[in-house]
């Protein structure tokens, strides 16, 4: 569901007018009975009470890079991912993705290159829901020593992609929708290299 200018959106999202039928909503999205990409304006009514459900979450992480332009890529909970985690209470946005990503890979010598890319998500959680926004950095290190997958946070494996290793692991192992359009980009880089 992305939130767009005006006061728009489709039958289905007008018809959600209580907590009870958004819940029952979210519920049939998550078990995939419903499969729907929404855009929603963002004047809609469905806005404030969609939020009213969702614990809000501020993560930051890395689209990191070597000196091979190999990317940085973890395997967590069976599906392809990067570098992430929560923000600390008075913790900058910049700090918190290098301190996740050197402490997810163990990756030393991290420096910032430039501006994040957002991404937003949903997701269940014990006592409901939250939606997670989540800053990617784009970030480089010449570190070369083994990396390491942070276990207790879930990640079974980190390696160094070259594009043409994450097309092939993308065709086997699913990604997290969020990241699709960013791991896209990253594998048609060899097509222009």
């Amino acid at each position: 569901m992305v939130p767009v200018p005006g006061g728009e959106a489709p039958e289905i999202i007008n018809r959600l007018s209580t907590k009870k039928k958004l819940k029952a909503f979210l519920k049939d999205l998550q078990n995939e009975k419903l499969n729907l990409t929404l855009e929603i304006g963002a004047d809609h009514s469905f806005w404030p009470l969609f939020l009213t459900l969702h614990k809000v979450v501020i993560a930051a992480g890395g689209w990191v890079k070597n000196q091979d332009g190999h990317l940085l890529i973890i395997e967590r909970n069976g599906k392809l991912d990067m570098p992430k985690g929560k923000l600390e209470f008075h913790e900058r946005i910049e700090k918190c993705a290098v301190r996740e990503v050197e402490e997810e890979c163990k990756v030393k010598g991290l420096k910032i290159t430039g501006a994040p890319t957002k991404t937003v998500h949903c997701y269940s959680v014990k006592d409901g829901f939250a939606i997670k926004t989540t800053f990617w950095y784009p970030m480089y290190t010449e570190h070369s020593k083994k990396l390491k997958p942070q276990k207790e946070e879930g990640i079974t494996d980190v390696y160094w992609a070259s594009p043409k290793k994450l097309r092939k692991k993308l065709a086997k192992m699913p990604s997290y929708n969020s990241l699709k359009e960013v791991f896209d980009m990253y594998v048609k880089e060899e097509v222009t290299a």
